[in-house]
């Protein structure tokens, strides 16, 4: 399932958002699990307080959830090795 830069970056936000990490990763969604945890160590942006301060106070309270859930293992790295040995499993 391959999406554009933005669709993705737009979905995972929105995913964080709304605390559906489990639900993504139940799915199998390693495309937009990465993503969530991309965006999720990146943290919400500077840049983002002085643009649009609601939305900068949203996003970092979703991150902070992800991180108080026990997600912070879930790097973007963490889940291509993951998706890598389910895909290997699976040809298998």
């Amino acid at each position: 399932m391959s999406r554009g830069k933005r669709t993705l970056r737009v979905e995972a936000q929105d995913a964080l958002l709304r605390g559906k990490m489990a639900a993504v990763a139940k799915a199998r969604d390693w495309e937009l699990l990465e993503e969530m945890a991309r965006l999720a160590e990146a943290d919400a942006p500077i840049e983002m307080a002085a643009t649009d301060p609601a939305m900068y106070e949203t996003l970092r309270a979703a991150i902070t959830k992800f991180h108080l859930k026990g997600w912070s293992n879930m790097t973007a790295e963490r889940v291509r090795e993951v998706a890598a040995k389910e895909i290997a499993r699976k040809r298998v």
